[in-house]
């Protein structure tokens, strides 16, 4: 078996080693068989059955804020949940119905100020209620039980799973449960980077178009304030859509070339560096978005730098 291409990401304190992530890095070119849980990163393919179903009707025709919104993973910021109250009103979606829990914002101003004014953290703060609340107006639009939408027999859950089937070519796909509860999707990475070929020039070729168009016209609203993703996006040199995953996963594509990284350690410190980095080096993002993560992860508290950080290719 063929070992991928990978980034070493070496963090220094006072000269001297104190952690290391290695991860793995795959394009076209890739030979390998490797596979990987894409966590979040599937999320720009997961709202395309939505998209299909309403393709058929006249009723519903989602803006790309709301695109956005049910393909992010978003920081719980005013932003984000004032878009979610917006659309579960205007599509008559009960929120409590939502099954991803209750999170603290990843946007910890955000929480900060949840906190100081003794209020309580709720399921819109969740980075993935926007898939929940597409997946609460999917069940919807297919005149099901809105409350089971989650589990894997739902038939919302099975038209995403037989579209998964059809993009990555494969039935090699197996589920465990993500962070959020919903099906976590298992496969190879090469045959989820080979989706872009395939799904440009399927019948979902319109509907891929105002996927990318939502995630280029609203960065925000894809993750939030100096999110690596929507750093990525904010300052490509193209138009181009990222998505991070969780444990470390980071899938990027400009529709011409297609990129995933995935930290064997799991660390979004490792994966966010190693991506910014690799895209920076090869001309496709300016080098604001690497510069971002280098300040995040080598500066103190009282703003001094207290850490190195190398990076390598083993390619």
């Amino acid at each position: 078996m063929s070992i991928p291409s990978q980034l070493n990401v070496e963090l220094f304190r006072d000269g001297n080693l104190e952690s290391n992530h290695i991860v793995n890095f795959y394009n076209s070119e890739t030979n390998s068989q490797d596979y990987f849980f894409p966590r979040s990163s599937v999320k720009p393919f997961q709202i395309i059955p939505l998209l299909y179903t309403l393709s058929d009707q006249s009723e519903i025709n989602l803006t790309d804020e709301e695109i956005a919104l049910f393909a992010s993973s978003h920081s719980g910021e005013e932003l984000h949940t004032d878009l979610l109250l917006k659309t579960s009103e205007k599509y008559n979606l009960n929120l409590e119905y939502l099954i991803c829990g209750v999170q603290r914002p990843f946007h910890d101003k955000t929480a900060d100020r949840i906190l100081n004014g003794n209020n309580d953290f709720l399921k819109i703060h969740n980075n993935c209620s926007g898939k929940h609340l597409s997946m609460l107006l999917f069940s919807k639009v297919l005149n099901v039980d809105c409350q089971n939408y989650y589990k894997i027999d739902h038939k919302s859950q099975t038209r995403i799973n037989e579209f998964f089937y059809e993009i990555f070519q494969t039935k090699d796909i197996t589920y465990g449960v993500d962070g959020c509860g919903l099906p976590a999707i298992r496969l190879k990475a090469l045959d989820f980077l080979n989706s872009i070929n395939y799904i440009k020039n399927s019948k979902y070729s319109e509907l891929w178009k105002r996927v990318f168009n939502a995630y280029v016209r609203f960065p925000e609203i894809i993750g939030g304030t100096n999110r690596a993703d929507t750093n990525l996006i904010n300052y490509s040199n193209s138009d181009l859509l990222a998505k991070s995953g969780a444990e470390g996963v980071m899938f990027v594509t400009n529709n011409s070339e297609s990129f995933l990284f995935k930290c064997l350690d799991g660390s979004k410190r490792g994966v966010d560096l190693a991506s910014s980095y690799y895209l920076n080096s090869i001309g496709l993002v300016n080098n604001s978005p690497f510069e971002s993560q280098v300040n995040l992860y080598s500066m103190n508290r009282q703003n001094n730098k207290a850490v190195e950080i190398k990076i390598t290719k083993n390619f």
